[in-house]
C-alpha cells in the first residue's frame, strides 16, 4: 500500500510545480498530434470516437526504450511481462491490455502503417522480432477498446499502431549505439536522400543482450540477438498522387533454457526469419474524394527442430523423440479505401480488404501439416457534425472468414463539444476476435516406436491437443464516457475514460479426457472451446503538461481495472481472469531541457499485483493451500520501475551528436512474469540495467 501512497504523492507534486508554472507565464499551444487510428481520419483527439493514445518520439526517447514495448509502459491499462522459459521455450516480451493473457496476448491487433503482424497461427506478437527500427518510429498510436469497425476481428481489447516515420524526415547519415551491462549492444545505422520527387530512407539495426537474471544470481540462458534491414520510398508523383513502398527483411535468434521443469526441451537456438512488402497508392480525385489502395505481404519462418532430453519410463528402453516444432506463415492482403466529403458537415469513408493467410506446421497441424484460410471484410464510418457543438461518429464492418458464419462489428460514438476546449464522448462498440488457425485446427500429437530390450513393444501416442468443436468468435460489447479537456491555455492536456467491457465466449483449452481414445500415456489432451465470460470496470487518465517554451513536458496515466467472472459455477479458471489484470497501474514522464547542450528525463511506473494466465495459481499460497480459498492468489507481486536519462549535446565538426546516460530499474529488484512463486524454482528477476547511448547526425 505505501508504493500507491508514493506514487501519488509524486504525481500531486508535479502536478503542482507544472501547474504554479502555467500561472507564472503566459503562452499556448495548439491541441496533439492528429491520429489515424480511429477511423482512417485524420482527427484531434478531441474529436475521435474512442480512446486513443499516443507515444510519439520524443516520448520514446526520453523513457530510454531500446524496444517497442518499452514504450508502451506509458499507455493506460498496458502491462508489460517478461516470460519466463521455465518449460524450455524461448523467452518473450508480453505486451497485455485490461489482462486476459498469457505469453502470446491474441486479444490485441499490432499493425505497423496500418499492416497487421500478428501470427495467423498461434496469436500474439514475437516483439523481438518486428523488422522496424525504433528510430524510424514517429509515434505509435493505441486505441483502448475494441475498434473491428476499422481493423476487423482482433482489433479486440485494443490496436497498437506504429506509425514510421516519412523518408523526407530522415535525410542524410543518422548513426546510433547502445553499450551496457546485460551485455548489451544495439547499433543503428539509416540513411537517407531524395531525388527530385523521389524520398528514400534505407535502416540497418541490430539489438543484442544476453536476457534476464536468474533471483538465485544465475544468469538465465536466454540470450536474445536480431538484426534487420527496413527499407522505405515516398514517390511524390503529382499534387494528387503519391506512392509509398516499403519492405524488410530481419532475423532474430533467441537462446532457450534446458527445461528445469520436466525432462523433455533441450537447450537450444530458436531461429525467426521475416520479412515484408507494403505498396500504397494515396490518390485526391478532386475536392469531394479520395481513395487509398494498399497491398501487403507478411512472411514468418520459424526453426526449433530438436530432441528431447532422454526419457526413461522403464521398463521401456531410454529414448528421443524428434520435434519438429518449425513453422512458416504468410499473409498477403490487399485494401481499397474511398472517403467522401459531399458537405463540410459529413464525412464518409467506405473500403473493402481481402487477406490470404497461409500456415505450414507438421508440429501443430499434426493432422494436415497446413491450413488455409480466407478472409473478406467491407466497412463503412461516418462523422457528421450536426453543428459546432454535436458529432455524431458511425463504423460497421462485415467479416467472412472461410468456413466460418459473417460476423458483424458496429460502434457508435456521439461527442458534445462544449467549446474547442472541451469535449464529452459517449460511445458503444462491438468487436469480436476470430480463433486463430491453432486454435480452430490445432492437432499436436507425439509418437515413438518404443522398445524392450530391442524388441518393438508399442507405440506411444500423446495427444497434446486435439480439435472437437467448431468454436465461436469472441465477443466483446464495450460501453464508455470520456473526457477531452485542455487547459492553462491549452498546454495541459487531460483525457479520462470510464468504461465496461463485456467478453464473451472466450476461448480455452482446459486437460479433460483425451476425447479421440488414442492417448495412451497420459489419457489426456487439452481442448479448446468457447468456456468463459468476464466483465471489466475501470477508470482510466492521462495527462500531457508542456510549458510555453517547450522546454519541460510532464506525461502521467493510470488505471484502475476490476474484472469479475460471469461464470454461474466459479472455477479456478473464473479466478484466473479476475486476477489477470493490476487493480491499479500508474506511469509518469517527466523530460526537461535545461539549455542547448544538457536535457535529462526521468520515468516511474507502478504496477499492482497480478497473475499472468499461464502462471500456476495454485503455488502462492504455505503449505499448499488451494488458491480457491482466496490465499495468496496473485503470483507476480506488485512492483515499482524508476529509469533516469541524462543527455549531453554537442557537435561533432559541423554535425550534431549526443551522448546519453541511462538508468533503468533504480528503486528494487523485480520479477514482472512470475510463473512459479514459492515453488523452489528461481524466479526470472528485472535488475539494474545501465547503458550508454551514442548519437551522431551529418545532414
Amino acid at each position: 500500500m505505501r508504493y500507491r501512497y508514493s506514487t501519488v504523492s509524486v504525481f500531486l507534486y508535479f502536478l503542482y510545480l507544472t501547474i504554479s508554472n502555467a500561472y507564472a507565464v503566459d503562452g499556448s499551444y495548439s491541441d496533439m498530434p492528429v491520429v489515424l487510428s480511429d477511423d482512417t481520419l485524420e482527427q484531434a483527439p478531441s474529436r475521435s470516437p474512442v480512446a486513443i493514445s499516443s507515444v510519439d518520439h520524443d516520448m520514446i526517447e526520453a523513457a530510454g526504450a531500446r524496444t517497442i514495448p518499452d514504450a508502451l509502459r506509458l499507455i493506460p491499462g498496458i502491462v508489460v511481462g517478461h516470460s519466463v522459459n521455465d518449460f524450455g521455450d524461448k523467452p518473450l516480451l508480453v505486451v497485455a491490455y485490461h489482462g486476459h493473457s498469457d505469453q502470446f496476448s491474441r486479444q490485441m491487433n499490432v499493425l505497423i502503417d496500418g499492416r497487421s503482424i500478428y501470427d495467423p497461427l498461434l496469436g500474439g506478437v514475437n516483439w523481438y522480432n518486428i523488422p522496424v527500427s525504433i528510430d524510424d518510429i514517429e509515434r505509435i498510436e493505441v486505441t483502448r477498446g475494441p475498434n473491428a469497425s476499422t481493423y476487423g476481428s482482433n482489433s479486440f481489447q485494443a490496436v497498437i499502431n506504429i506509425i514510421t516515420r516519412h523518408a523526407s524526415e530522415d535525410q542524410g547519415h543518422y548513426a546510433k549505439v547502445n553499450v551496457g551491462n546485460h551485455d548489451i549492444f544495439d547499433a543503428t545505422y539509416r540513411y537517407g536522400g531524395n531525388s527530385g520527387d523521389l524520398d528514400y530512407r534505407i535502416t540497418l539495426a541490430t539489438v543484442n543482450d544476453d536476457g534476464q537474471d536468474r533471483a538465485d544470481g544465475n544468469d538465465a540462458i536466454d540470450d536474445v540477438s536480431s538484426g534487420l534491414i527496413d527499407y522505405r520510398l515516398d514517390y511524390q508523383i503529382n499534387p494528387k498522387n503519391q506512392l509509398t513502398y516499403s519492405g524488410s527483411f530481419g532475423r532474430t535468434n533467441q537462446h532457450a533454457e534446458q527445461s528445469p521443469r520436466d525432462n523433455f526441451k533441450p537447450e537450444r537456438v530458436v531461429k525467426d526469419t521475416n520479412a515484408h512488402q507494403y505498396l500504397r497508392w494515396d490518390s485526391t480525385v478532386d475536392n469531394i474524394q479520395s481513395f487509398v489502395v494498399k497491398y501487403y505481404f507478411n512472411f514468418l519462418e520459424e526453426t526449433d527442430d530438436f530432441l528431447t532430453r532422454v526419457i526413461d519410463i522403464p521398463p521401456i528402453d531410454p529414448f528421443q523423440v524428434p520435434i519438429m516444432a518449425s513453422f512458416a506463415n504468410q499473409r498477403h492482403n490487399l485494401e481499397f479505401t474511398h472517403y467522401i466529403d459531399p458537405t463540410t458537415s459529413l464525412d464518409l469513408v467506405w473500403g473493402v480488404n481481402t487477406q490470404y493467410e497461409h500456415v505450414d506446421s507438421d508440429y501443430f497441424l499434426f493432422t494436415n501439416g497446413t491450413a488455409n484460410r480466407t478472409t473478406l471484410r467491407l466497412y463503412g464510418n461516418a462523422v457528421w457534425d450536426i453543428n459546432r457543438h454535436n458529432t455524431i461518429d458511425l463504423g460497421l464492418l462485415l467479416e467472412k472468414s472461410e468456413g466460418r458464419d459473417t460476423d458483424a462489428s458496429p460502434r457508435i460514438a456521439y461527442l458534445y463539444h462544449f467549446n474547442d476546449r472541451h469535449t464529452v464522448r459517449v460511445g458503444a462498440s462491438q468487436a469480436i476476435r476470430t480463433p486463430f488457425i491453432f486454435e480452430q485446427y490445432g492437432d499436436t500429437t507425439h509418437t515413438h516406436d518404443a522398445t524392450i530390450g530391442g524388441t518393438p513393444f508399442i507405440t506411444l501416442v500423446d495427444k497434446v491437443l486435439v480439435p472437437v468443436n467448431d468454436l465461436e468468435s469472441e465477443k466483446i460489447t464495450t460501453y464508455e464516457l470520456g473526457y477531452h479537456g485542455k487547459f492553462l491555455n491549452k498546454r495541459m492536456l487531460i483525457n479520462t475514460r470510464i468504461f465496461q467491457d463485456r467478453l464473451e465466449d472466450l476461448i480455452d483449452g482446459p486437460e479433460v479426457p483425451d476425447p479421440t481414445g488414442e492417448d495412451n500415456v497420459d489419457f489426456a489432451a487439452f481442448v479448446f472451446d468457447n468456456l468463459y465470460n468476464t466483465r471489466v470496470r475501470g477508470i482510466e487518465a492521462e495527462l500531457d503538461y508542456s510549458t510555453p517554451s517547450r522546454a519541460f513536458r510532464l506525461v502521467a496515466s493510470g488505471a484502475i481495472l476490476d474484472i469479475t467472472s460471469e461464470d454461474e459455477v466459479r472455477s479456478g479458471k473464473s479466478r484466473e481472469y479476475e486476477e489477470s489484470a493490476p487493480d491499479h497501474s500508474f506511469s509518469l514522464l517527466a523530460m526537461n531541457d535545461f539549455n542547448e547542450k544538457y536535457s535529462a528525463s526521468v520515468s516511474f511506473y507502478y504496477v499492482g499485483d497480478m497473475a499472468w494466465m499461464d502462471a500456476n495459481h495454485n503455488n502462492t499460497c504455505e503449505g499448499g493451500v488451494n488458491a480457491l480459498s482466496g490465499c495468496g492468489f496473485r503470483n507476480t507481486q506488485g512492483y515499482r520501475k524508476l529509469d533516469l536519462r541524462i543527455v549531453r549535446n554537442f557537435n561533432v565538426g559541423n554535425e550534431s551528436a549526443s551522448i546519453a546516460l541511462n538508468l533503468q530499474n533504480l528503486l528494487e529488484d523485480y520479477s514482472d512474469y512470475d510463473k512459479f512463486p514459492s515453488s523452489g524454482f528461481p524466479a526470472v528477476e528485472q535488475n539494474l540495467v545501465a547503458f550508454i547511448e551514442l548519437k551522431l547526425r551529418v545532414h
